[in-house]
């Protein structure tokens, strides 16, 4: 091991060096097998860890791959936001980023989650420096927005057979961001970027300061802040025309034009059958009516959620998501980061770290006060004060007591402040030290480390939404006799104090008061309340004390405690083939979570006996003279539209003990210049579903110089996390009826959430494949490996439409949550809660090549890399609860069953081409996402007409010029354009009945925002 004084003088390299360096090498993809990632070539007694095994040693190879990207790589990939970067890795198939198609906001992870090979952000192992991070809520997943970018120096990822060395979460692969814990100097950035239509700015500066404390300590400080403008207009974006699919004659959906909703609009439809009221609209003035002009192709009645037409060639209605899309939400998140080592005495050095990541993110909320029957709907009673003269006479004249109005809010009225908007702040502290046994006798060389680190992550959920306790009151306007538009219930008693009427006729005609008093709550109330958690109702005995705000408030706040002590070494040199070694170590790790909800209109968050809103028929609605509430409405335990969610308290823990072994089996023999076994095992036990095993065994064998074959089988596991276990939320859903398809899409409550007797996942995972470095061709590399991962017991949510589908097919284990009205026999409650579903698998091949050398094209100081990976996905299947497998590989469309944005093309690639000559580099790149499905699990019978999705093919560029101030110190100034070809996303049209409107792409494989720029700069002393 170095002492202070080699470590220091192995750093004080210069600024111009190191970027050449990092130039050089980030162009290149390196593997496992080579030496840059390990050591200097001229140093064999260098130690390294290399991510995907615990055992550190001199040149070590490993069977399963490694994939390893240097940061700078990254950023000028995604400059200012590295999940984006990272995103464009093979191996990641839908990671979760600010922009990515969400519409189960409360259900996410956080906005820079890692999803490997499609399995999801709960499959995918996230490190930093080696140490597992916290959690950014109780869905899973780490946000790396919370990490200290400007300190990453690398990352490094591992595909498969990762449970073993990293425990659970590892199914999918472990992704490892490696810190630059020994920088020196002082580092400043900015940067500065827009896209060419001039929305979406955005900035990032960062201060990076490290320094030594005497010959024996270290010192680091790091921060930095960025911020984005959101998108929320398709202004300057023609390829949005609001494409969708409506059957033809024949019952052919066809690829159409300007679809929208017959159902609701921002003027407000009128629902009344068999009157002369029914299917016409009002003018936006609200001043009367006129009728609704149904387009030339159309589908389903009007008047039901899922009714629309095309206004391609004229007709009534409005694009309900065209107003206020959101492309890109806010973001603002800023890092700290700070590191100290000191070495107390000869080859013993301790550490502390800490981090401060804050990631901030608003939006619009969607729909955005939505009176169109999912499942608000509003009457409209004959003696409505705000009612349009002639409307009322055709009432009386009709003997017509009311109508249901079908509207969706606009920005002119209620629906202008309806929104989301959130702020995660986590901190993690750790503490550890570093020994290397010198002894000379037992345990000579070998390396023991320990640490503790407590992780906390706090996320404030905001929600903004309309009142539905309030809204069925504001809508009852009369005339109080003497002249005034008052509420009704005003008349009555106090019980809705305050109402203001609310005119919805038209758009931008309701009051400002109006609109306020429907939308949020009133802040600076005081509310002192018991708690009711999911699982235990108030037995807990918490309380909370809160100052109302505008929005509904979420805290959730997790907690982190985790111990680890590992050792490696050499455990016997007298081995033919070379030194056998070993790596042993044990670690406990208690993840708790409490989830409070601040909610006015339900203060304990009760879901099973809250009733915020009243019925017509309950006694207190009855003496306010409340009426013409639906009973969907009336059902809720929420006062905020589309807003429950449960309060949670849990806690898991888990013990493991683990180790690996490392066998030099032959060396120096023919066509075996090095065979070596790898094994692995994992004990853990965990709080809930008890002690399980994970292992792995691989063979790396180096056939000749240049060709070396790798192959591991693993058993990997995953148990389920605090929101598979202790979650509960509810709501409302659409679905269509299988035992009644001609019913159409009705509405039905719906329970989904966590389960206490789910058992743990376990899959078996096999990579094969091969390095070839042939000596002919300096500079060179190429490797291909194939995986397969084969989950059994998978935990996962099946969706509502899945559960009632699998269930008529005869899945009688489902039939349990699915609950039928015993008079009508159709479906009015549907539960979608974790099960072990049978089996889910993956498989394909990956392709990585890269090439760098040195050249002479205009005879200065250049060189030239060149670099491709790519992959194809052949599987991506589940086997749902005993049914028929559905193999996803291939989707790229919105599915037309439920709107799920799936992102795992079947083939996509990254390949990118690097030029440096001198203090200027050039770096241009391609990439490829291929065509693809909108879905693959279609129902016998059901024809969507062409079920294809076009692929894409974005270019990327990067200049940059270094300026040399002094030896050590320089500046570095960069520009870069992402989609410098503007390619517009590809069309996957679906239309959306509960939204109201179609969403025709898939943001969360393909760019929205169009060709954009970054420029910036980087100076360092």
């Amino acid at each position: 091991m170095k002492n202070r004084g080699e470590r220091t003088a192995s750093r004080a390299v210069s600024f111009k060096r190191k970027l050449s360096c990092c130039v050089a090498a980030g162009a290149v993809l390196s593997f496992a097998a080579l030496p840059a990632l390990a050591q200097d070539d001229g140093d064999n007694s260098d130690i390294i860890a290399v991510t995907g095994t615990r055992i550190a040693q001199t040149g070590m190879q490993t069977p399963v791959p490694v994939t390893s990207v240097d940061a700078e790589l990254l950023t000028t990939m995604a400059p200012g936001n590295m999940i984006e970067g990272i995103g464009q890795l093979p191996q990641f198939f839908g990671n979760q980023t600010p922009n990515s198609v969400s519409q189960t906001w409360f259900e996410r992870g956080g906005y820079g989650n890692l999803n490997m090979r499609g399995l999801g952000i709960n499959r995918t192992l996230t490190l930093l420096n080696g140490r597992r991070m916290i959690s950014a809520t109780a869905f899973g997943g780490v946000d790396i927005n919370a990490f200290p970018e400007a300190m990453v120096s690398r990352v490094e990822t591992v595909t498969g057979g990762a449970s073993a060395a990293y425990g659970t979460d590892a199914v999918a692969g472990v992704t490892n961001f490696i810190l630059d814990t020994d920088f020196t100097g002082l580092q400043a950035h900015g940067q500065w970027g827009s896209t060419t239509r001039g929305d979406s700015d955005n900035y990032e500066v960062s201060l990076s300061f490290g320094t030594e404390i005497g010959d024996r300590g270290h010192l680091l400080i790091s921060g930095e802040l960025f911020e984005q403008d959101g998108v929320f207009s398709y202004e300057d974006r023609d390829w949005y025309q609001g494409w969708g699919l409506i059957n033809d004659a024949g019952g052919v959906p066809q690829l159409t034009p300007n679809v929208v909703s017959t159902n609701s609009s921002f003027d407000g439809l009128i629902f009344a059958p068999g009157t002369p009221l029914h299917q016409t609209e009002f003018l936006s003035d609200g001043s009367g009516i006129q009728p609704f002009v149904l387009g030339a192709q159309s589908q389903f009645p009007f008047g039901i959620p899922p009714a629309r037409h095309s206004i391609a060639n004229g007709g009534s209605g409005d694009d309900l998501g065209a107003e206020a899309p959101s492309l890109y939400p806010d973001v603002d998140r800023n890092n700290i980061f700070a590191y100290a080592d000191y070495e107390l005495a000869d080859n013993f050095t301790v550490f502390g770290q800490y981090i401060r990541g804050q990631n901030k993110t608003n939006q619009p909320n969607y729909p955005r006060g939505s009176l169109h029957g999912t499942p608000t709907a509003i009457t409209i009673f004959a003696d409505n004060a705000f009612l349009p003269e002639d409307v009322r006479q055709i009432m009386m004249d009709e003997s017509i007591d009311s109508f249901t109005l079908k509207r969706m809010g606009s920005l002119e009225d209620i629906g202008r402040d309806i929104r989301i908007y959130d702020d995660s702040v986590m901190h993690s502290i750790t503490g550890g030290f570093n020994w290397r046994i010198e002894n000379g006798g037992f345990m000579n060389d070998w390396s023991v480390d320990g640490y503790y680190q407590y992780g906390r992550n706090t996320r404030k959920w905001y929600q903004v939404g309309l009142r539905v306790d309030r809204i069925h009151a504001a809508v009852d306007a009369v005339d109080d006799g003497m002249g005034n538009i008052v509420c009704r219930t005003t008349l009555f008693n106090d019980t809705f104090a305050g109402c203001e009427p609310l005119n919805l006729f038209g758009r931008g005609n309701a009051s400002e008061a109006a609109v306020d008093w429907v939308v949020g709550y009133e802040p600076g109330e005081t509310i002192t309340t018991p708690i009711y958690f999911a699982d235990t109702g108030f037995d807990l005995g918490v309380t909370d004390t809160y100052s109302t705000q505008e929005a509904k408030v979420n805290i959730t706040n997790m907690r982190q405690h985790l111990f680890e002590l590992s050792a490696s070494g050499e455990v016997y040199e007298g081995w033919g083939a070379g030194p056998i070694s070993m790596a042993i170590g044990g670690s406990h790790r208690e993840e708790k979570i409490r989830q409070i909800v601040r909610d006015p209109t339900n203060p304990p968050s009760d879901h099973d006996n809250g009733h915020p809103v009243l019925c017509d028929t309950d006694p207190e609605a009855i003496a306010a003279g409340l009426r013409g509430v639906s009973a969907p409405d009336c059902g809720n335990t929420v006062g905020l539209q589309y807003s429950k969610v449960s309060n949670i308290n849990g806690k898991i823990t888990v013990t493991e003990a683990f180790t690996e072994v490392l066998v030099p089996l032959v060396a120096d023999a023919p066509m075996m210049e090095q065979l070596t076994l790898h094994g692995a095992a994992r004990w853990a036990d965990y709080s809930g579903s008890g002690s399980i095993w994970a292992w792995k065994g691989g063979l790396d064998w180096q056939v000749t110089e240049d060709f070396r074959l790798r192959g591991t089988y693993s058993r990997d596991v995953r148990a389920a996390n605090l929101s598979e276990r202790f979650d509960k939320t509810g709501g409302s859903a659409t679905i269509t009826d299988p035992r009644y398809p001609g019913d159409g899409v009705i509405n039905v409550t719906r329970f989904s959430g966590g389960n206490p007797e789910v058992s743990p996942e376990k899959a078996d995972t096999i990579t094969v494949g091969f390095v070839y470095q042939p000596s002919y061709i300096d500079g060179f590399s190429i490797s291909m490996d194939w995986y397969q991962v084969k989950i059994d017991d998978a935990i996962g949510q099946l969706g509502v439409q899945a559960v009632a589908d699998r269930c008529e097919e005869g899945a009688l284990e489902l039939c349990d949550l699915v609950s039928r009205d015993t008079m009508t026999d159709r479906i009015v409650l549907i539960g979608d809660v974790f099960i072990n579903v049978d089996q889910a698998k993956i498989s394909g091949i990956d392709l990585e090549t890269s090439y760098q050398r040195d050249v002479s094209l205009f005879g200065g100081d250049e060189s030239l890399g060149w670099r491709f990976f790519g992959t194809w996905l052949d599987e991506n299947s589940e086997t749902l609860a005993g049914t028929n497998k559905i193999d996803r590989a291939g989707q790229t469309g919105l599915q037309q069953s439920d709107g799920i944005a799936y992102a795992l093309p079947e083939f996509k690639f990254t390949t990118n081409l690097t030029y440096q000559n001198g203090p200027v580099r050039t770096f241009l790149q391609g990439r490829y996402i291929g065509s693809g499905t909108i879905e693959n699990s279609l129902t016998e019978g059901v024809d969507i007409g062409s079920n294809h999705v076009d692929g894409a093919f974005y270019v990327d560029l990067g200049l940059s010029y270094f300026h040399e101030l002094d030896s050590g110190s320089g500046i570095e100034l960069y520009g870069t354009m992402t989609n410098l070809l503007d390619k517009d996303p590809p069309i996957t049209p679906y239309y959306n009945a509960f939204f109201g409107y179609t969403q025709q792409h898939n943001q969360s494989v393909f760019d929205v925002l169009g060709r954009r720029f970054v420029i910036g700069a980087r100076v360092n002393f």
